[in-house]
């Protein structure tokens, strides 16, 4: 489906000039000098492609890498037009099954089209903004370089969204891990597992695609593309920042995946640990009577070696001696705080 919109700035009888949108039925052949034409694709066809790819003169190579998966975010210039390619996480999708989206942006000096699968928010965003004036604040005119940073900037923040969400879920993740230090069920343990395997696949998808990104403004912000104004990098360098600090956050979630894989150690520890301290206490009560037993059981005379062996009460003597220790162990190790 292809959506087309115009834009213009608009000089009524306000003080202000405000940007203009119309939406068209179909391509316009001639772009006035003044508009913008904005074309966007969800989910196109193969007709709908080439009328695009013959109105613009798009190498037809170009547009097929902009359907092709296992992309990484890439931008690259060729002739008077430049090609940029994002991959990013969506709040809507991404905590559910760990994938990304992708928006390809075309762009000539006065034409950007876009192209991706599905229902996008940011073009959603970008239609909404628009549509109130929302987006005046940034340039009195619209133009294609203000168009692609109102694009990379709001799939800047729908990372920050995300990251802030893997934040949140690794939080209760880490929460978990320290209850296990408490009596927990076998399935609790499974069900832990599950969820921080899925934390530390979010956060390692989330750094895969935020480096790639980075890379891409930052091409941008150093003034590598000539369909981008002197006047326009100072704010592609603020996004550049920004994709640094969202390297810093993906940082911080591995560090807390990490945090966590050291508490679930800790607790297997302590486990090992309390299973030999019991294992060990009842083998320490336990030599003791086997030795006793031992030397009564011992091959020699009648009342050789062992006293009372001839004894008709000896037996359960030995017994109540047995029992004496035992309890005497485990009182001297109850003072001492082992059990």
């Amino acid at each position: 489906m292809l959506t087309i919109t115009q834009l213009k700035q608009c000089n009524g009888e306000s003080e202000d000039a405000q940007w203009h949108s119309d939406s068209l039925e179909a391509l316009p052949d001639v772009i006035g000098e003044d508009w913008i034409l904005w074309v966007d694709a969800e989910d196109p066809t193969d007709a709908e492609m080439a009328k695009v790819r013959k109105r613009f003169g798009l190498d037809s190579l170009k547009m097929e890498e902009l359907n092709r998966e296992g992309r990484r975010s890439k931008i690259e210039e060729y002739g008077d037009r430049m090609s940029c390619f994002v991959r990013f996480p969506n709040r809507e999708h991404f905590l559910v099954d760990v994938k990304t989206d992708w928006l390809a942006i075309i762009a000539g000096k006065q034409w950007m089209v876009t192209v991706h699968k599905g229902h996008s928010n940011i073009t959603c965003e970008i239609y909404k903004k628009i549509s109130t004036h929302g987006y005046f604040a940034l340039s009195a005119s619209p133009s294609t370089d203000i168009l692609l940073y109102i694009f990379l900037d709001l799939i800047i923040n729908e990372c920050f969204m995300v990251s802030d969400m893997v934040h949140e879920g690794l939080q209760g993740v880490s929460q978990e891990a320290a209850s296990l230090f408490t009596a927990r069920s076998a399935e609790a343990n499974r069900s832990l597992g599950i969820k921080l395997a899925k934390s530390r696949d979010q956060a390692l998808v989330f750094r895969q695609s935020i480096g790639p990104l980075r890379e891409v403004v930052g091409r941008v912000a150093r003034g590598e593309f000539a369909i981008v104004s002197t006047e326009t990098l100072p704010r592609f360098e603020d996004l550049y920042d920004r994709t640094i600090s969202l390297i810093d956050v993906a940082d911080t979630h591995r560090e807390e995946i990490h945090d966590i894989g050291d508490i679930l150690t800790n607790v297997q520890t302590v486990t090992t640990n309390n299973i030999i301290r019991i294992l060990t206490i009842i083998s320490a009560v336990f030599l003791p009577l086997t030795l006793i037993a031992g030397i009564y059981g011992t091959n020699f005379g009648k009342g050789y070696f062992e006293p009372g062996s001839n004894n008709t009460y000896g037996f359960y003597g030995m017994i109540a001696a047995m029992g004496i220790v035992a309890i005497s162990l485990v009182v001297v190790f109850k003072r001492k705080g082992w059990v």
